[in-house]
């Protein structure tokens, strides 16, 4: 079996660099209850099966297999969530069998001889309870949590090779991260006419529940960023706009394709706290008394095709935008031409 490891630093083409001592792994408790089929799923989607039992030809041994796809690619990032990537929906079945049992840790390796014994994959497990093992492909990732399953397992077969998979992909939104942005929304509807000084402290209590939520590991879907990139782009700083942009990165590599737009706003906005031109046209500024503008503005590092990609209007979209804000506003726009 070939991985691509991608875990910071760390790239290794192929699994297989660890070793073990080749010993009879030990009779015990803990390794009969290892015996039967064990499933990792991402969502409704069946990822892996490794199925164990008793090898009746060699006493205190185990052996069965492990039911993969053929292609696939993990990673790590900062020793995190385990994400997998470019899987491919055909199916492997690799016969395996224990080699070793140490400090709880059963140890396994390919049954079937390679060309190469250095590269022969070695798998870690641990018992967890009657209904979980830890199941460790590799041993600078973390282990995958697998579950006991009563039938012959067939892999999914609708994996998107395109697509980035992890675990947070299958959760909820967290209500309290919706109930934050809900109450930035409502705050916003008359646009026109806002309590700032009012809003701007209410805005500084949701930017401190979002970092809460952030730094106790709660914020898991695409969209819960998405979330928190509004709430920081509504922020005070240039540091809360520059950590807008980078919620909404990562919303969009969590699969939330809507959060482009709010990637080019956020960064709008922090260069024009840095004093410095926006690129994409998505900041208008209101003066009282005066016309709105989007000034400073590069208009021309970016094209309208471009603009497009991340959801932006034309420039000729912007110009009807600006002149229908003066309106709303009481102002009388010029004619335009």
């Amino acid at each position: 079996m070939k991985i691509r490891l991608w875990g910071g630093a760390l790239a290794i083409a192929t699994v297989g660099l660890y070793s073990v001592q080749m010993v009879a792994a030990q009779s015990d408790d803990r390794t009969n209850d290892l015996t039967g089929t064990w499933v990792y799923r991402l969502g409704p989607n069946t990822l892996f099966a490794l199925h164990l039992e008793i090898d009746k030809t060699i006493p205190n041994r185990l052996h069965g297999y492990f039911l993969h796809p053929e292609h696939f690619n993990m990673n790590s990032p900062g020793g995190s969530v385990i994400r997998f990537s470019n899987i491919t929906n055909e199916s492997k079945l690799e016969s395996v069998i224990s080699i070793a049992s140490q400090d709880g840790l059963l140890h396994l390796k390919e049954e079937a001889p390679s060309n190469r014994p250095e590269e022969q994959d070695v798998f870690l497990i641990r018992g967890v309870d009657s209904t979980h093992i830890d199941f460790t492909l590799f041993p600078p990732l973390s282990p995958l949590r697998m579950g006991r399953a009563t039938d012959p397992q067939r892999l999914a077969d609708n994996w998107d090779s395109k697509r980035t998979y992890s675990p947070d992909d299958f959760v909820s939104d967290n209500p309290q991260m919706v109930q934050i942005v809900d109450a930035d929304q409502a705050d916003r509807k008359d646009g026109f006419h806002i309590d700032w000084q009012k809003v701007g402290k209410a805005d500084e209590e949701r930017r401190i529940a979002t970092t809460a939520l952030m730094k106790e590991g709660k914020l898991h879907t695409g969209h819960d960023f998405e979330n928190a990139a509004l709430v920081f782009q509504h922020g005070a700083t240039s540091d809360d706009y520059l950590l807008a942009h980078v919620l909404a990165v990562v919303a969009i590599s969590k699969g939330q394709s809507g959060a482009v737009w709010i990637s080019a706003a956020t960064l709008d906005r922090y260069l024009q706290s840095i004093h410095q031109p926006q690129v994409f046209g998505t900041q208008f500024a209101t003066p009282t008394n005066e016309r709105t503008t989007q000034e400073p503005y590069a208009r021309t590092l970016i094209s309208d095709s471009l603009r497009g990609y991340v959801g932006v209007p034309t420039q000729a979209e912007q110009e009807v935008q600006r002149h229908r804000y003066d309106s709303e506003r009481g102002l009388t726009p010029p004619i335009l031409k």
